[in-house]
């Protein structure tokens, strides 16, 4: 329904059940250097816009059968944006007025004048005209908007894997920690059953779950000895960090949930809002899993690495306190029986299962508390 502004460009609906009356609209029109299909019926012009719009409707308010009102109606619910033009007698001013009321641009009165008929067209055209342009630079705005915000987080997404590269380069012992949770989680997730937009939210949420600790001092990150209160205090922070830095350009709620209440805990011992049960997001509950058994069986400044086993054994006596008991259930199931999870630690270790089904065993020792 593409025109240039000229007349000789736009075809018109011509719809009036008095073949004089119609004639005569066609006849005038077509003078007007506009191109015209007619019907003699509301249900015939439908059929017509089906096989050819156009971008103006004129139609007869009084018909047998369906009226003009009906055809109104009907050609704003199927096609809004053809503007309608209504014929009606003078004594029928209040089903005009529901004509409008239904979506009709403009309306004239019986007997026709020429002059009168042909403003119609005029007017309605030119407004038609200004509506288009309208919806196609809004249009077009919004495919550059679209397509600069796409080109806006790739590069802040680029940047933030600059940052976790970053971070995790600080601290040689956790390098890899965020790409591996992810790894994890993905399986996890699967193996859950969760759907595909939950799997892709929980990928952004894993790959991004540390990067507040960004504002964690180097020093409180590599410190080999338990940390005081108040340096406990700055890592706790590290959470609400993150979800700052990343609230401006990762839009969706749910991730930034997971990343900020990736510590807490099921009893309501976490942080940093302290929640419990169902009341901590599900992404952050499914987070918890994967990167606390990272953690565990990756080696730190201020102890070695736990054997795989032992990492679960934590898992499991943590299994409705700190985690929720069916991911565990699900988790320890995946590395003890699963498909392998070949993932090669910093410091030389690889976390997969032999042949047997049986994880390879890690250098052991005592949990500290600092994680």
């Amino acid at each position: 329904m593409e025109f240039n502004g000229d007349a000789s460009s736009v075809t018109l609906t011509v719809v009036d059940d008095e073949p004089l009356v119609l004639d005569m609209l066609v006849r005038a029109a077509r003078s007007w250097r506009y191109e015209c299909q007619a019907a003699r019926s509301a249900e015939e012009a439908i059929k017509l816009l089906e096989t050819r719009l156009t971008p103006i409707v004129v139609t007869d308010l009084n018909m047998p059968d369906k009226d003009g009102i009906w055809l109104v109606t009907e050609v704003h619910r199927r096609w809004p944006e053809i503007a309608v033009i209504v014929v009606t007698a003078g004594h029928d001013s209040d089903a005009a007025i529901k004509c409008l009321n239904a979506g009709a641009n403009r309306y004239f009165l019986k007997p026709i004048k020429l002059d009168e008929f042909r403003h119609a067209l005029e007017s309605t055209l030119q407004t038609y005209r200004l509506q288009r342009e309208h919806e196609f630079y809004r249009q077009n705005l919004e495919r550059t908007v679209r397509r600069q915000t796409r080109q806006i987080r790739r590069n802040f997404m680029s940047s933030i894997d600059s940052l976790v590269r970053t971070l995790e380069a600080r601290d040689p012992y956790t390098c890899g920690h965020s790409m591996r949770v992810r790894r994890y989680a993905i399986r996890l997730a699967e193996a859950l059953h969760l759907d595909k937009k939950t799997r892709r939210e929980l990928s952004l949420a894993a790959k991004l779950h540390d990067i507040g600790k960004i504002g964690v001092p180097e020093a409180i990150l590599n410190k080999p000895d338990l940390l005081t209160e108040e340096e406990f205090d700055v890592v706790r922070a590290h959470p609400v960090i993150g979800e700052r830095i990343l609230a401006p350009v990762v839009r969706n709620p749910r991730v930034l949930a997971g990343i900020r209440g990736h510590h807490e805990r099921i009893d309501g011992r976490g942080y940093p809002d302290g929640l419990a049960g169902d009341d901590i997001p599900l992404l952050a509950r499914l987070l918890t899993v994967p990167d606390c058994f990272d953690a565990l069986t990756t080696a730190r400044a201020y102890r070695p690495a736990l054997a795989v086993m032992q990492a679960l054994d934590v898992l499991r006596e943590g299994s409705g306190k700190q985690f929720e008991p069916h991911f565990v259930n699900v988790f320890v199931d995946l590395i003890t029986a699963g498909p392998p999870l070949e993932i090669v630690h910093p410091i030389g270790y690889d976390i997969h299962s032999n042949n047997n089904g049986l994880p390879v065993t890690l250098p052991s020792s005592k949990i500290l508390t600092k994680d």
